[in-house]
């Protein structure tokens, strides 16, 4: 009668389970190479820098992480005042886009973001999973309108998300997701692949840590 009350509300909490199943019957190649991405060297091999060719370095490292054969370009975007960076849901339009109307598509990415190299990598990893869901979109669970949803969603899946949740706090915004829900979708994969709870806990900082901890005590 007064257990504690869930993170997410159920709809929402069975549509990041529905999302999981589905990788693993219809993809069963996003799921069986997907692992805990966490912002070290043995992941991302890229030295310190902030210019276009660092930039492209770690965007090959998320390419390969994900598995990612298609061709696609990254180019920066002109320079944006920093006050731009921290406007609530206006994330995705000053931090990268993704762009899929000419024959290769294109990743756009505001370099200021590389002063952060954790914001920088999830906003990479989310544009190149717009990519990877293009052609599946309407074949999810919620189909075209739940896509951006989705696209920050699949990101955990694919293991990204030590990586967004942390992302989020150093950003100071939510996204598409909330951090609730963000942790509930971590725990999930977490609890799915057997990880330790301490290979995450190490890489987030008190908040974000706090949520995991109280989405894998469902479990």
């Amino acid at each position: 009668m007064f257990g504690k009350k869930p993170l997410i509300g159920e709809d929402l909490h069975d549509w990041i389970t529905e999302n999981f199943d589905w990788v693993e019957s219809e993809r069963p190649f996003w799921w069986q190479m997907a692992e805990l991405i966490r912002p070290t060297k043995e992941y991302f091999h890229a030295p310190g820098g902030h210019n276009h060719e660092t930039a492209l370095l770690v965007f090959e490292d998320i390419k390969r992480l994900l598995g990612t054969t298609q061709p696609i370009e990254l180019e920066p975007l002109p320079d944006l005042p920093d006050e731009l960076l921290h406007e609530y849901g206006r994330m995705s339009d000053t931090a990268g886009q993704y762009w899929d109307d000419a024959e290769t598509p294109l990743i756009t990415y505001n370099p200021k973001l590389m002063r952060r190299p954790v914001v920088f990598i999830n906003t990479l990893a989310h544009e190149l999973i717009h990519a990877r869901l293009s052609p599946v979109v309407d074949d999810l669970p919620g189909g075209e309108p739940a896509h951006e949803l989705a696209t920050d969603l699949h990101a955990i899946i694919a293991g990204f998300g030590v990586i967004q949740l942390e992302a989020a706090e150093q950003a100071g915004w939510a996204g598409y997701m909330s951090q609730a829900s963000r942790a509930v979708a971590l725990a999930e994969f977490m609890h799915r692949k057997a990880i330790a709870p301490e290979d995450a806990f190490a890489y987030l900082s008190k908040r974000p840590a706090s949520w995991l901890r109280k989405a894998l005590a469902a479990y």
